[in-house]
């Protein structure tokens, strides 16, 4: 997203903290269980039956030194980061601090003498993990869950973190977050902002599972990667609680099993969910699966989007996922439901997850929900140039990204910028590549940190197939990938097909609406402000049935992305406010107004 700010009045419910700005709390911030919180089971795509949530109290202490302290005089609530108000610290952290967790705990029952897995859902930026004294791990970068391996643990126990997070760091994913927030970038997320907890596992396990549904063929694969693929291990294939498939895994681990008696493709208007029972060895996993197939498609010529094998127009919203109170971490599961439903009820089918990669609950909800997900990638680099982003998409100038003098002008010439961040190209299909509702990946947006696009989005395209790829989200188009596009805040809706493409309106709208009592800062951003709900709803409805509606028929745009489900920060473009209070424009509206949007 980009713009020019606006002021605005500033009034809000909020009490003041050390650095002077607002604590805005949503209900379900309020409601918050302090005790363990976000306590349900994280990962529904590969469940065990062990399950301890090590969220709630730790002790914290911030300081300058890696050195283990002698105290700890905070307590700090996780999964919240140190900068959100539910943590309870609510503190700035610089480039030079060390963040230090404690958490003793009796060893829970079933776990004793058995290996013991820790995860930690997110970490931001680099940590150690020590448990009863012993280094366990390492690992760098804030959007990957991590795991370490406890081989025995203890009658009582200590769990020890150590985290360093420099924001302003050119070389890790950092999204929008800013170490000066202002109009698109949002304050910084450091440390644990992500659940913490263990499970067992047998003797020898099954680490992961990938499941590739062929929906031509009505047969759905399964590929271990287990420690002993053990004989007789098999995979059980369940609808609506009937066995309707089984299979047995070979000796590499792979098996497959035809539905063609019992198929049932999922969509966002029918989520067919099939379930998923795997036994091997000592080790039991289920998990699920959809029917679906992402792909192209020619209509009266042009090419559009396809959902199995069927023309498809997407209606989605950008969903950049931040809470006041919890930041990048939603205050509960609820939350998170919440606004998937809300933005089901406004008519949208498709959700746009903006430069941040969620906890795995809630890609679960929109494949039960029935909601699309685009995947933005996680950007890198130094500050980027504001007169470059700003006015270089105006200008029309044909600018390259494959030379090192490239690389300097988007923010990474240094090489490690655009190692750490091609290492996504890995992690985050290998984290979501079982994600039912997910079909496309944004590599680089609006040229944050872009670099060889034709090359690295080719890259994600082996690495995953199944999905489709856009290169160049915004601006700075090389020509490829799935997707030719803008975004189009300043100008009317005007765009070509070029028929080689699926053409995608990236991002458009950003309508702002300041809703007294709650706004989270004295500044406002937004790219047209509408002083009432009336001219709110009357800006949309043209924008929807004057420029998109007309475009989506000529042109035959099949992806859209609305700007934006909620306020975020100084960002009042939302449909929502940022508090999750004040539904700004009419339900039943806006999804009048997607109802009407037509690919046909």
């Amino acid at each position: 997203m980009m713009g020019f700010p606006s002021q605005g009045d500033y009034t809000i419910h909020a009490k003041r903290l050390w650095y002077n700005e607002p604590v805005m709390m949503t209900h379900e911030g309020e409601a918050l269980n302090r005790c363990c919180p976000r306590s349900e089971y994280p990962r529904p795509q590969f469940q065990r039956d062990s399950y301890f949530c090590l969220n709630g109290a730790w002790e914290f202490c911030k300081n300058q030194s890696p050195e283990h302290p002698s105290s700890y005089p905070k307590t700090i609530l996780v999964p919240f980061s140190v900068e959100s108000p539910l943590s309870g610290v609510k503190e700035k952290v610089g480039p030079h601090d060390f963040l230090h967790y404690r958490k003793t705990f009796s060893a829970p029952e079933g776990f004793a003498g058995k290996r013991v897995l820790i995860h930690f859902d997110a970490v931001d930026q680099v940590a150690d993990v020590y448990c009863n004294g012993v280094l366990l791990g390492h690992h760098e970068g804030g959007y990957i869950p991590f795991e370490v391996e406890v081989p025995s643990l203890e009658q009582e126990n200590e769990l020890i973190l150590l985290v360093k997070d420099d924001t302003s760091s050119p070389f890790f994913p950092r999204g929008k977050q800013n170490d000066r927030p202002g109009g698109i970038w949002y304050h910084p997320t450091s440390g644990i902002w992500g659940s913490v907890w263990m499970e067992t596992i047998p003797e020898k396990a099954v680490r992961s599972m990938k499941i590739t549904p062929r929906f031509d063929e009505k047969k759905v694969g399964f590929q271990l990667d287990a420690e002993k693929v053990f004989p007789g291990a098999y995979v059980s294939i369940l609808f609506q609680g009937k066995e309707v498939a089984r299979a047995l895994f070979n000796e590499f681990g792979f098996a497959e099993a035809s539905l063609s008696s019992c198929f049932h493709p999922w969509s966002p208007e029918e989520p067919a969910l099939y379930r998923v029972l795997i036994g091997c060895g000592e080790d039991r996993v289920s998990s699920y699966f959809g029917m679906r197939k992402f792909g192209k498609a020619k209509l009266n010529g042009e090419t559009v989007f396809a959902l199995n094998d069927k023309p498809y127009l997407m209606k989605g919203v950008l969903d950049q996922g931040y809470f006041p109170d919890g930041g990048l971490t939603a205050p509960s599961d609820k939350a998170m439901v919440d606004d998937i439903a809300l933005m089901k009820r406004m008519g949208f089918n498709m959700l746009r997850k903006h430069i941040k990669i969620e906890p795995l609950r809630w890609y679960y909800h929109c494949d039960a929900m029935g909601m699309l997900v685009i995947q933005d990638f996680v950007n890198v680099g130094k500050p980027y140039k504001p007169l470059l982003l700003a006015l270089a998409p105006f200008l029309h100038l044909p600018f390259k990204d494959d030379r090192q003098k490239d690389y300097r002008l988007f923010g990474v010439g240094e090489k490690e910028s655009r190692e750490r961040f091609e290492a996504q190209v890995r992690d985050i299909p290998a984290l979501l590549g079982n994600v039912v509702s997910l079909c496309a990946y944004v590599v680089f947006n609006e040229g944050w940190g872009q670099f060889d696009s034709a090359r690295v989005s080719q890259e994600v395209k082996n690495v995953d197939p199944s999905r489709l790829v856009d290169a160049h989200c915004g601006w700075f188009d090389q020509g490829a990938g799935d997707f030719s596009g803008d975004h189009i805040y300043f100008r009317k809706i005007r765009m070509a097909n070029d028929r080689r493409r699926i053409l995608f309106l990236s991002e458009f709208g950003g309508y702002s609406q300041r809703i007294k009592g709650h706004v989270y800062s004295p500044k406002n951003f937004g790219y047209k402000v509408c002083a009432s709900k009336e001219k709110l709803e009357k800006g949309l409805s043209s924008l929807f049935l004057n420029q998109l509606g007309p475009q989506i028929k000529k042109n035959k745009i099949s992806a859209y992305v609305f700007t934006q489900l909620s306020d975020v920060e100084q960002e009042t473009n939302g449909l929502i406010s940022y508090d999750r209070e004040v539904i700004k424009a009419d339900v039943d509206l806006m999804k009048r107004l997607n109802d009407s949007m037509e690919l046909k």
